[in-house]
């Protein structure tokens, strides 16, 4: 009897420790960190993940208000050790291009330069440029159909796919929208373009997710367009390499507007950004977590400040936003950030027979949001 009593109080004890840790655990999965600074001071740069490191990519210095625009500089972020290391700079200085990857190589595609913020003196780009991390080298590569921005890019099986976008304002016949449906795909084996059918919303600036093969195109801004403004959209629409085709999703449960997209564990997180009230700015610090197998819309904690990210990216787990915007209202200057924030989305469960890794999506409460 006396065995039976001890055993049970050992059964106890390690249910108790369990609990402890699990607990511990569960809090540290809950907020996010600040961990690193950005090297060099910059924003619209295009960032990339290649072997657990996260690659950022040009962009433009934060004290070049007004030009000139473009950089070529690489930097490398290892989240294992926490530093930062420069590598071989990009061919084309470049801002606001999209950068993935395909079997360790990194593409870059699009973006633009300029001297100054004049229109006649921003130059848009269909250049493409691939980056070896293994030999440290770049290879120009061939030139997407259209010079534009604003677009997304994603990686299915292999090839690269990229939708919509803005076509440069001097470029365009007189009435011809800005804003473009334009998909095409790209094949690195070949080194070829190839269109695709049109996404239905014309559009710019949207988030882009990938799961399950299927590339998902989040709000943005549309059609008749209103300057570098609105129309702001909640339009979701799936598209489906295979077949080729586009169908539309249920619409975003809440507007955003210039918000930075991860794609982990077949869930698309939306961060940051901005919406309209009443005629103001209001920046968010909140994180909108979409599941396309199930259309249902959950969130997680909120980043550390309300503000737009320069940057995202995921790696083992863990989501991390590099630098930011933000301003306190129309006409006032914008104010930058160059913090390195990360969120852990998975927690170590403790057994009795050591740790067992397991879903965080799948054990924490999810708070749903108001339509």
């Amino acid at each position: 009897m006396f065995k039976i009593f001890q055993h049970l109080r050992w059964i106890v004890v390690w249910v108790v420790i369990v609990l402890f840790l699990l607990t511990i655990e569960i809090v540290t999965a809950e907020s996010w960190e600040v961990i690193s600074k950005l090297p060099t001071h910059r924003k619209g740069f295009s960032t990339a993940v290649v072997n657990g490191e996260i690659y950022l990519i040009g962009g433009t210095l934060v004290e070049n208000r007004r030009g000139p625009y473009g950089l070529s500089i690489v930097e490398v972020y290892d989240p294992k050790t926490n530093r930062w290391r420069r590598v071989a700079d990009m061919p084309t200085p470049r801002t606001s291009a999209e950068a993935v990857v395909v079997n360790g190589i990194i593409y870059v595609c699009g973006g633009y330069n300029g001297v100054d913020n004049r229109l006649t003196n921003m130059k848009f780009l269909d250049i493409v440029e691939a980056y070896n991390p293994q030999n440290d080298t770049w290879a120009r590569k061939q030139d997407m159909s259209t010079p534009h921005i604003g677009f997304g890019a994603a990686t299915v099986d292999n090839k690269i796919y990229t939708i919509g976008g803005v076509i440069h304002p001097l470029d365009g016949k007189p009435g011809a929208p800005g804003r473009i449906d334009l998909v095409e795909v790209y094949d690195p084996a070949t080194d070829t373009w190839a269109k695709r059918a049109k996404m239905p919303t014309q559009r710019d600036g949207f988030g882009v997710g990938v799961v399950n093969n299927r590339i998902y195109a989040i709000g943005g801004r549309g059609w008749p367009q209103f300057g570098n403004g609105g129309p702001f959209l909640t339009t979701l629409e799936e598209y489906t390499p295979k077949i080729n085709r586009w169908r539309k999703r249920g619409d975003m449960p809440n507007l955003r507007i210039s918000f930075s997209t991860v794609s982990l564990d077949g869930i698309i997180y939306l961060i940051g950004g901005f919406v309209w009230q009443s005629g103001n700015l209001k920046y968010l610090a909140t994180v909108d977590a979409y599941n396309p197998e199930t259309e249902q819309w959950s969130d997680i904690s909120p980043i550390s400040t309300p503000f737009i990210p320069h940057g995202a990216a995921a790696v083992g787990g863990k989501i991390y936003i590099f630098g930011g915007r933000w301003r306190e209202g129309i006409g006032k200057e914008p104010v930058y950030v160059a913090t390195v924030e990360v969120f852990d989305t998975g927690f170590r469960a403790v057994t009795a027979v050591g740790k067992l890794s397991t879903r965080w999506g799948e054990l924490k409460i999810k708070r749903t949001l108001q339509p």
